[in-house]
């Protein structure tokens, strides 16, 4: 555990309230759900931190001024266990959005992404969007890398193969940007294609390798 994170925690435990747990990311070596990130653009990193108080989970964001912490926004969170939690501009360069992977007692995780406004926290993608393993970069379209990131979406569909979307936001909605596609699905490719050689006797391997080729060829 880093210096950072140590530093991170020390201060959300004055935060929390008695007898809450800090929240660790089930699928990152059990991590703790705190990381710093500039959610207001005002070039000034926030603390954001994750913890579970009497069965429920919740969001903090913790705020300095003048050397002091300070609470900064709350909001209500979802599932059993955090799968991800990240921090990374979505809906515009330079102000990150907190990205959040609620996992329920099943495994399924679901996507959260909220966004500061003027008013707080706001959640900007709707509900029940299921993903099974999630990337997060400024992808190259046809206009390059643009400042904002867009998402990756793995769903598992069989047994190592995936329903693959990539996202970026437009219009006030999470929409496929299809341009990217060429980058992305040369790396989904290279999965596919180890996989076809660890795995030669299942033509379903074959299959979806064959769909990201046609992915990857193509920007429309």
């Amino acid at each position: 555990m880093n210096n950072n994170v140590n530093y991170a925690i020390s201060i959300v435990q004055h935060f929390i309230p008695y007898g809450a747990e800090l929240a660790v990311l089930s699928r990152h070596a059990n991590m703790p759900a705190v990381l710093f990130a500039d959610i207001d653009y005002d070039y000034n990193v926030e603390l954001i931190a994750l913890y579970r108080y009497q069965g429920e989970q919740n969001l903090i964001v913790l705020k300095n001024s003048s050397g002091q912490w300070h609470m900064f926004a709350h909001a209500g969170g979802k599932g059993v266990y955090v799968a991800d939690l990240a921090a990374a501009p979505v809906t515009r360069a330079g102000q990150s959005s907190i990205i959040i992977g609620w996992q329920d007692d099943d495994g399924r995780v679901e996507l959260d992404i909220l966004q500061w406004s003027g008013d707080g926290l706001v959640r900007i993608v709707p509900e029940g969007i299921q993903y099974s393993w999630l990337e997060i970069e400024d992808m190259p379209g046809t206009a390059g890398q643009d400042g904002r990131c867009e998402l990756a979406l793995w769903l598992e569909d069989q047994d190592k193969a995936y329903e693959i979307n990539a996202y970026r936001w437009e219009s006030y909605n999470l929409v496929p940007a299809v341009d990217v596609y060429p980058y992305y699905f040369g790396k989904v490719t290279q999965y596919y294609e180890q996989l076809v050689a660890e795995e030669p006797e299942v033509p379903m391997y074959r299959s979806v390798l064959e769909e990201a080729r046609q992915k990857a060829a193509s920007s429309e």
